[in-house]
Formats: structure tokens, C-alpha cells, sequence
């Protein structure tokens, strides 16, 4: 019962204490309004603010990098959304500029045909290469075109360093072109310099020769062999290679002349096939 009476009289005295924290409270603002700038609430609030300057600054000062940690945990997912949506439009814009330079070199190519072709002055068909040698014993390559493009056997085909080769199988949509590399192949040459004829014709390790040349009138390193359009079968005039070796001994016929083509197989895209007037007949043995 005592204890219950101490609290009582306790909540008995709390209306007082707020009715007189209110009464101070109206009369400390009364006063406040009242008095100047310089009156002595204004004076302690000024020094009040002024000693818990270093406080507030230090405060500050330790929650900045708080403050930080929280602002980036806060973006990362915003982050990570737009490092995505970068990446995908970074590798959008390096595919279209792949596709750009590709079509560049693929005009580069095209153009350099055509002015080729321009220079011979024969009706052309433009093909695309679709299937190369795999080894050094597959001395042909297969094209996109065939004789529903108008092609047929024994039409030359040439790329824009020069001679390639001849169609000898063709259907409707493809055909397969004997390279001058083939040892069974035969083109009739001269030398551009010296006018001097012969034949060219693949050796086993992949390269040309010059055969059946006039030891009187020998070709040197540098020379270029064109096609002398002898027999038909190839114009005249389209560049074989150049002489890269001649060596001859006095028990020879003839000199051995070693020619290099100036068409890479390996990186050529596409070609022009001539359609000149052309016979079968031509074809066995390669002979022109």
C-alpha cells in the first residue's frame, strides 16, 4: 500500500512540472522576441553554437566516407544494369564496324577485278571461291557459279594479280577450276621483255616453270611472263608470274626458269571467269 501511494503522489506532480516547462517556455520565447541581437538569450546561443562547432565538423568529417559506401551500394545495381546494356551496345558497334571493314576489303577486291577485267576488255563473270585445296596434292578450287551463269568448260579464270587457272568440270550452280599450278596443266607464255615463248606448267612442289624457252634468248630474274594467247585457249596478254630463278647447263635444251605466280590461292575471295570463245578440245594434257 505504501509503495502504491509514492507512485500515486508521483503522477500527482508530473501536471505541475509540465505546466511549468510551458510557463517557461512562453516566457523565455517572450523574452526572446522582445529583447535585441545582442540581448543575453541571443548572447548564449551564439556561444552555445559556437562551442559545438568542432563537433558538427568532426561529425561530418567521420560520415563522409560512410555517406559514400552507402551512395554506391545504393547505385550498384543501377551500375551494373548500365555496364551490361554498355557492353551489349560495345559489342554491337564492333560487329557493325567488322561488317564495314569486311565490305570495304570486299569492295577493294571487287573493284580491282573490275578494272582488270576493264583492261582485258572481255565479257567477265564474277564468282566467289567455295572451296580451296586442303593439301598440295588438290591442285584445283570450286566457285560459286556455274552454267546457269553462262559457264562452261575451258573458260579461263583469273583474279586481279593474274592468271588462276581454267574450268574443266562445271554443273548448273558450281564449277571446279584446274589451277596452272597443276602439273597437268599447259599455258602458252612469253616473255614480256624478251618476247621469247613457252610453256608454263605446275611442278610438284606447288610452283610454275617456264619450259621450251630459246637458250638464245634466256629470261633473268624479275622478268614477267605473260600468256601469249597462242592456241586459244587463254587471251593474250594476262600475267602469269615473274621469273624468280633461271639456271642452265650447256648439256640443256633449254633453261630451267622458275616462275612465282602473283595470285595467292590461300587468300583470294573472288574471281572473274572470261568468257572468250573456248573449245574442249583444247583441254587434254593441259596444252595450248
Amino acid at each position: 500500500m505504501k509503495r502504491l501511494e509514492i507512485d500515486t503522489r508521483r503522477g500527482a506532480g508530473r501536471p505541475l512540472v509540465l505546466a511549468g516547462l510551458l510557463v517557461a517556455s512562453l516566457i523565455i520565447t517572450t523574452v526572446w522576441y522582445r529583447e535585441g541581437t545582442g540581448g543575453p538569450l541571443h548572447t548564449l546561443r551564439t556561444g552555445l553554437t559556437a562551442a559545438s562547432q568542432p563537433f558538427a565538423v568532426a561529425g561530418t568529417w567521420l560520415a563522409t566516407p560512410f555517406r559514400g559506401v552507402g551512395n554506391w551500394l545504393s547505385g550498384v545495381s543501377v551500375d551494373q544494369s548500365d555496364y551490361r546494356a554498355l557492353k551489349a551496345q560495345n559489342l554491337d558497334l564492333k560487329q557493325r564496324l567488322a561488317d564495314l571493314e569486311e565490305a570495304k576489303l570486299e569492295n577493294e577486291r571487287i573493284r580491282q577485278l573490275v578494272d582488270f577485267a576493264e583492261a582485258q576488255d572481255l565479257p567477265t563473270i564474277g564468282a566467289h571461291i567455295i572451296g580451296r585445296p586442303t593439301d598440295s596434292r588438290q591442285l584445283s578450287i570450286l566457285i560459286d557459279r556455274g552454267t546457269n551463269s553462262g559457264l562452261k568448260v575451258g573458260d579461263a579464270v583469273v583474279a586481279a594479280g593474274g592468271l588462276v587457272g581454267q574450268v574443266v568440270e562445271v554443273t548448273p550452280w558450281n564449277a571446279r577450276v584446274r589451277l596452272i599450278t597443276d602439273p597437268e596443266s599447259g599455258v602458252a607464255a612469253l616473255v614480256q621483255r624478251t618476247r621469247a615463248n613457252g610453256i608454263v606448267k605446275g611442278d610438284l612442289s606447288g610452283g610454275l616453270e617456264l619450259d621450251f624457252v630459246d637458250k638464245k634468248t634466256p629470261p633473268v630474274v624479275g622478268d614477267v611472263v605473260l600468256t601469249s594467247g597462242l592456241g586459244g585457249v587463254y587471251p593474250k596478254g594476262i600475267v602469269i608470274g615473274e621469273v624468280t630463278a633461271v639456271a642452265s647447263l650447256s648439256s640443256d635444251l633449254y633453261p630451267v626458269v622458275s616462275i612465282a605466280s602473283r595470285v595467292d590461292i590461300a587468300r583470294i575471295e573472288e574471281v572473274l571467269v572470261l568468257q572468250a570463245e573456248t573449245t574442249a578440245a583444247a583441254l587434254p594434257g593441259g596444252g595450248e
